[in-house]
Formats: C-alpha cells, structure tokens, sequence
C-alpha cells in the first residue's frame, strides 16, 4: 500500500476510533458546574463589587438597584406571570407590560420624594427585566417627553409636562411612515392651518402616509407629538411637531378624525403595542404645535427655526440611547454564553468549552466592549444633557452643537447596533442547541435587538449621515474653519498625510498596547479615506453628486463606521481615566479590555491597512498574535467580568446562566413546567392524522 493512502487509513482509523470518557462525563448525576464555577470566581484578579460599584454609578446605586431586584421579585404586580414569558399569547403579554407599568407609576407616585434614587433603580431593573416594558415606558418618557422638552415653549410644558410625569395622559412618537422612514422630508402627513378656527388640520392623504411601527399607538396612546408637513396658505413651511390627542382618556376609544389599528405579530417585544395612525381631517389647536424654535401667530404669520436641522433633535437622544440598550443585552446574552461555557464539558479531557480558543475568542471581545458600552453611554449623556440644556438657556450654542451631536449619535447608533447583533449571535452559537430553546433567553434577546438595526434611522442611512458630515468637515478643513467636537483630527490634515507618515512605524507588539498608537492608525485610514472621497465626490461636481455618492457609497460607510469606532476608543479613555486614581484595580482591568478592543479594531480594519500599504504582511499577523494573547489572558477573569454585571437569574430568565452552575435540572423544571395540558397523552390530531398513517385499516397493507 502506498504510504499515502496508508496514512489516510490511519486517520479515519483514529477519527472513527471510541475515545474513553472522563470520570466527569460517566458520572453526569454529580454535577461539576456549581463546583466549576466556584473556582472560576476564586481566580478573579479585581475586586467584583467594586466592579459593579463602577459600572452603576457608585455604592448608594448599587444598594438600591438590589433593593430594586429584590422588590420586582416579590411584587406581584411586577413578578411576571409563572412558567415563562415567551409561553404567553400576544394579548396576554400586553396585558402583563400594561399591568407592570401601571404598578410602577403607582410606586413611583409614593417613593419619588423620598427616595428618588430607588425610584430610578426599579425603572431600570424593570427595563431589564422586560423588553416590552423598556420600550413602552421609553416611548412615553423619553421620546414623547424629549419632543415636548426641546420643541416646546415654557408656556406648552408648563401645560404637559405634569400630565406626562404622573402619566395622566400616555405619549407616543408619530414620525415614521408606511412609505417613508428615515426620509423626513418626504414624509406625507399633512397639518394644514385653517385661520377662521384658529386651528390645525391634520390628515393623511395617502396609504403611504399611514404612521407606521408606532409604539403604543396600537392599544394604549392617549396622545402623541406627530411629525407633519406644515402647510399655511397653501404654502408648505416643512416638518413641524404636533401635540396630538388619539383616545378619550377615561373610555379609550379613538377621538374622531382618528384612526388606530396594531402592527400585528412582530419578531419580538410582543408586549409592546406597535400601530399605525391614520388621520382624516383630525382638528387640533393652534396651540399644538411645539413653538419653541418656530411660531405661528393666529393671523397666520409663520415664523421658521433658525435651522432646519432643529426638527431632527429629539432623534440624538433616541440613538444615544442604543448605547444603553446595547449593554443591557449583551451583558445578559453574555453572562448566560459565558456561565454555560464555564459549566459545560466536552473534549477528551471533558474540558470547559471556555477554555478552547475559537470559544473564548468568539466571548470576551463581546465583554470587554460590553463594559466600554458602560463607560461611553455615560459620557455621551453627560455631554448631551449639556447640549439639551442650552436649548432653554442659550440657543445659538445649542444649534452649533446639534451637527456633530447628531454625527456621533447616527455614526455610534450605526456601527454598534451592527457589531451587538454579531456578539448576540456569538453567544447563541457558543451555546449550542441550548440557546435555539426561547427558555435560555438568547434566541428573545435577539429578537428584541433586532429592531435596533433598523428602528431609529437605517444604520445604512445613518452612516452616510455620518459619512456626508465627514465629507463636509474636509471641505471646512481645506477652507480653514477650525473644527472641533468629533472631527476635530482633521484640523491637521495636511500633517497627518505627510510625506513621512505613510507607513506605520509599529516593530514591538506593546506599541499595539498603546492608546496613542491604536488612534493615530486609526486617524491616519480616516484621514486618508476622508481627503481621498472628498476630493472624488468634489471633482464631479453637483450635477453627478447623487451618482457619484452612490458608486462610492460602500466605502464612505466603511470611513464613518471607523470614524465612529475612534471616537468610541477616545470617549472610553477618557470614562476610564476617572477610576486610575480612585480604583486602580478596576481601571487596570478596563485598561486590559479597551487595549482588547483596541487590537480588535486594528484586526478588523486591516483590510484598509494592507490596502493603503501602511501596514505589512508581518505587522499583520502581530495584530493577530496579540488578539488571541489578549483574549487567552482574559479568559480567566471571565465569569467574574459577568458577576459584577449582578444580574439576579429570574431576570436572566435562561437556566443554563444560573449562578450557582446548577443548569440541567433547572433547565429540565422549566422546560417540563411548560408542557401543553395533556402532553404526556396522545395528540389531539393523533387518530385524525398519524392514526391512519401507523395503524391503517388495510390489514394486508401493514409492513
């Protein structure tokens, strides 16, 4: 025999060959995961609950976010309903968000002025316990609030904005249509002024116009503030916002001239009552239309806002807050991938699958930018609660800041809900078959993300948002404007693309470790690409710039995601730096994860490295070197990372993410628990359908 084809016979041979089990496998009735995940905790190389001191704002947090738990747990009104969630039919889901919201208002009412911080910790904890809670309280308290906040007078919130906080009235947002979506200015909805009424006219001329993807429009909106475009002696002034009633408060059926139906069954967050809105000649007060940066007189005199870009400001908050909700779901998805991986065994050796490189690679990058989430959602609120505030004290400043504001949240919104959904399937993968079950709450967690692509602006359209302020920065740049906020680096431009900074200069892998080495590579592609489009698109012309654009359209998206991604790193330095001092065990520890995300990054752009030449083929494999270094030396921190996210298991609501490590018979409980009533008996449709096929009546037919 040749010795090829021995050597190939030998493999199979192996292949094909029994392996003897370990003891841990042969004896699967003495559990190993809870013992498993006691020395995974007793490794750590921090102090766990001065990590979640961090990661939720300090001690008093922390104290009442368990108070919190604890409270949701016990509380019947809050508790969900026994067995689990995703058992529930539509209307039953609807009912349970309703009932939760309803009780915490109540709670609300009574603790606000003694013990607001509690107040805040129960809302929290409810939004992570509940999708379909998270949303509809963020539709009325943040989208419907923040329309009233920035576009209203003082004279309008004094009017609503004490109905809206005890929740006297419930708000939605109406600005997505049916045929128009992240396109507001070719949104259909019309408000017509009528000056012998001294009211607004509002109506929808077309199917296309209908409002569409509404939360709580559906069911339970008593009002919402509309996007229309604002016609005035037959003269279209634009987009304007509307204060607009839907349902009689006390019997909840629709006003006249109004028209509500619910989006059906969706992908996920079926508690949440999405709908459309159709107007026909619905009257409203002139009054209802938010006046802060435009106003109508009652003889028909219209003054616009200084900026037409103001109508988009209630949109920057909305995507800021994906930075928020993109933490929430991967810290659950990623406690119950990284628990289960801890737990399960399987190999030769009956290893813990988190110990094999493809599974721990796949994992920790996902924790590390899960705690980066952490600290940049809490800069960016910072900084836009600042901005907010201007639009009531100084209003020239505000409508500076809006551009960039409005750049970083479309660029952020973009590339991370992106990248959450690629680390929410990770850790479904790394689950196995286990995770395809809606009772290990992965599959759900997916689901309810999945809007976030989508909802809020087309990342696509995002990005090119992003991409066109880019592009317009340059030409600043060229002209000598001083740029400031994200863009800021192109300032030095002409520097940056000197003769002698187009090849790196990176010979030692700790240059990699280096934050100022990770962002001038990351400065040098964006400045690059950035001159290199600005100068195409403008060497065209207006007359092709639509053509032009669209030919190159891949590659200005590709520029804003890297832009956005250097800003994340840069914001993330600074959030960290606050904790050197203080906890130099934890800013050790973050310090490990951005220089994790960093090299990340650096692996997932260098397509445009080699491209550009300003990194070789060997500088290459360093970036890849240290990722799989990196992950391997964060591997054993990784179920103490995930502890100090202190998620309680009944919010986790997945068996294999237990805390303890105890998952197969909790796992078998619920899944046991869920039976359909007569289970265990013969179907239903046995004798109608398998019947006649295993027991014929053709005796002589039988095989």
């Amino acid at each position: 025999m040749e010795p090829r084809a021995a050597a190939r016979l030998s493999a199979v041979r192996n292949h094909l060959a029994i392996q003897p089990c370990s003891q841990h496998a042969i004896h699967n009735d003495r559990p190993t995961g809870p013992a498993d995940l006691a020395r995974e905790r007793a490794r750590a190389s921090f102090d766990v609950d001065e990590m979640t001191e961090v990661v939720y704002r300090g001690k008093d947090k922390v104290k009442a976010l368990k108070l919190a738990y604890q409270m949701i747990q016990r509380d019947p009104d809050l508790r969900m309903t026994d067995g689990h969630g995703y058992d529930l039919t539509r209307a039953q889901d609807r009912e349970q968000t309703m009932r939760q919201i309803a009780r915490l208002v109540q709670l609300k009412k009574t603790l606000k002025h003694n013990d607001p911080m509690l107040v805040q910790a129960l809302f929290q904890a409810m939004s992570s316990y509940s999708a379909s809670f998270s949303m509809r309280v963020y539709v009325h308290e943040m989208l419907f609030r923040m329309a009233i906040n920035l576009f209203g007078t003082a004279a309008q919130q004094d009017r609503w904005m004490g109905d809206l906080e005890d929740w006297r009235i419930i708000g939605c947002f109406a600005m997505t249509e049916l045929g128009h979506s992240s396109n507001l200015r070719g949104l259909e909805t019309t408000s017509t002024f009528d000056r012998a009424t001294d009211e607004f006219v509002l109506h929808s001329p077309t199917l296309t116009s209908s409002k569409w993807w509404i939360g709580m429009a559906g069911e339970t909106a008593t009002h919402t503030v509309a996007i229309c475009q604002t016609i005035i002696d037959g003269q279209n002034h634009g987009i304007n916002w509307f204060i607009v009633p839907l349902r009689d408060p006390v019997t909840g059926k629709l006003l006249p001239g109004v028209t509500c139906g619910d989006i059906g069954h969706k992908a996920a967050r079926q508690g949440l009552d999405n709908g459309w809105i159709q107007f026909t000649q619905h009257r409203i007060p002139r009054e209802n239309m938010l006046m802060k940066w435009c106003t109508l007189s009652p003889q028909g005199h219209f003054t616009p806002s200084p900026n037409p870009v103001l109508a988009y400001a209630t949109l920057i908050p909305e995507r800021i807050a994906l930075v928020r909700g993109s933490f929430v779901s991967l810290t659950h998805a990623l406690t119950i991938a990284v628990r289960y991986g801890a737990v399960r065994r399987q190999g030769n050796h009956d290893e813990q699958i988190l110990d094999y490189q493809t599974h721990y690679t796949s994992l920790l990058p996902g924790v590390a930018l899960a705690y980066m989430l952490n600290t940049v959602d809490q800069l960016l609120m910072e900084t836009w609660n600042e901005v907010a505030g201007f639009a009531h004290t100084d209003a020239d400043t505000f409508v500076r800041a809006i551009p960039d504001q409005h750049s970083v949240a479309a660029g952020f919104k973009g590339v991370l809900a992106w990248h959450t959904t690629e680390v929410l399937e990770a850790c479904r993968r790394a689950c196995g078959g286990h995770a395809y079950s809606s009772y290990n709450a992965i599959a759900g967690l997916i689901g309810d993300f999945g809007v976030a692509t989508t909802g809020g602006g087309d990342n696509v359209v995002l990005l090119q948002q992003t991409a066109r302020y880019l592009m317009t920065a340059v030409r600043w740049a060229r002209e000598g404007t001083a740029l400031v906020g994200s863009v800021s680096y192109l300032n030095d431009y002409a520097k940056i693309l000197g003769s002698n900074s187009n090849k790196t200069t990176l010979q030692d892998l700790r240059d990699l470790l280096e934050f100022e080495f990770v962002i001038d590579t990351l400065t040098w592609v964006c400045v690059k690409k950035a001159i290199e489009l600005s100068t195409i698109l403008e060497s065209e012309g207006k007359a092709n710039a639509d053509k032009v654009w669209n030919d190159h359209q891949t590659e200005l998206i590709r520029l804003a995601e890297v832009h956005s991604w250097r800003y994340f790193l840069i914001l993330n330095e600074r959030g960290i730096e606050r904790q050197r001092e203080h906890k130099p065990e934890v800013y050790r520890m973050e310090k490990k994860m951005a220089q994790l995300i960093g090299t990340f990054l650096l692996k997932r752009h260098m397509d445009l490295l080699l491209e550009e030449g300003f990194f070789n083929g060997q500088q290459a494999k360093m970036v890849r070197d240290l990722f799989l270094k990196q992950c391997k030396d964060l591997r054993p921190d990784a179920v103490p990372l995930v502890d100090a996210w202190m998620i309680p298991d009944y919010i986790l609501k997945a068996p294999i993410g237990k805390y303890d490590g105890d998952i197969y018979p909790a796992y078998f409980r619920m899944v046991n628990a869920s039976q359909l009533e007569g289970s265990y008996d013969a179907p239903r449709y046995w004798h109608k359908y398998v019947k006649p096929l295993v027991d014929p009546q053709d005796k002589d037919k039988r095989c």
